[in-house]
């Protein structure tokens, strides 16, 4: 089965090793890659070229720049990866990054988003940047890879599912995780803070079903308490060395257990060296 797979770029560094990183996690899966590259118009900042023809002239290097940064990409991808089971495409959008990935979106209808954890003009070295978490919050259609541009690839071995089992997580919410886990010959490792003993009849129901659709793959659970889910999640990465992070983003009620409030990817903590994979609800 092939993947159709969108990477915004913003030509940094950080989308660059997204990238590299879909590249390899997929390399023996047949794939198209969708290479988007946005701009829009700034209210300020304009320069002496434009002041003579603000649109005309903004249009025209923000068009050749894009074209010509995408080119490069593209060429540089090629000569990277050899693999025949992978295509590249390049799309460039005159419009906000938001709006081409919703537009892009629609037409082609992704199987997973893949985002640099931030862009080049992002300079706070722990907090994911402001588009990356503005399409987190509005494209709901597909799972979303944010890739650190710290990570350096290694085949996943172990990725951490939270979760607290109040949710009843569809199989069709976790099928890519699994595939990623199938793929990477990966075990899941499913980590809550409830104790086996005080679950409530639905979160044990919430449970089995959760059991039953990893049957495919290696996993267990982990129970960890007294302790807040960030701060837990961060400790069993680092003690465990666990290679991603997943969690499925359904309403504000299933994190307030975490002592969260508004659930948002800053709320699970910053991730320098680990990717996380957002599975947004259908």
């Amino acid at each position: 089965m092939e993947s159709s797979i969108l990477i915004p770029t913003d030509f940094s560094k950080n989308s660059w090793n997204a990238m590299l990183y879909a590249i390899k996690l997929f390399e023996d899966r047949k794939c198209s890659f969708y290479i988007l590259h946005a701009y829009a118009k700034e209210t300020y900042g304009l320069d002496s070229l434009s002041l003579l023809d603000p649109d005309e002239a903004f249009n025209k290097t923000s068009e050749n720049n894009s074209k010509k940064g995408l080119r490069e990409t593209i060429a540089r991808l090629h000569s990277l990866n050899k693999n025949t089971k992978h295509s590249f495409y390049a799309v460039s959008e005159s419009m906000s990054l938001l709006s081409a990935v919703k537009n892009l979106n629609k037409k082609i209808q992704f199987d997973l988003l893949v985002l640099g954890a931030k862009g080049s003009a992002n300079k706070n070295e722990a907090a994911y940047g402001q588009h990356t978490l503005e399409i987190l919050k509005n494209v709901k259609e597909n799972p979303i890879l944010i890739v650190p541009g710290n990570v350096d690839f290694n085949q996943p071995k172990e990725i951490v599912l939270t979760t607290n089992f109040n949710t009843n997580i569809k199989k069709s919410e976790i099928e890519y995780l699994v595939t990623i886990a199938k793929l990477s010959n990966a075990s899941i490792q499913v980590l809550s803070l409830e104790q086996p003993s005080n679950l409530s009849f639905g979160q044990k129901r919430n449970k089995v079903k959760l059991r039953n659709q990893l049957k495919d793959v290696a996993h267990s659970f982990n129970t960890l308490r007294n302790v807040k889910m960030a701060i837990a999640l961060n400790c069993f990465v680092a003690i465990r060395h666990s290679n991603m992070i997943s969690y499925v983003d359904k309403k504000p009620s299933f994190w307030e257990r975490f002592g969260f409030g508004r659930l948002s990817l800053n709320n699970l903590g910053y991730y320098a060296e680990v990717p996380v994979l957002a599975i947004h609800s259908k």
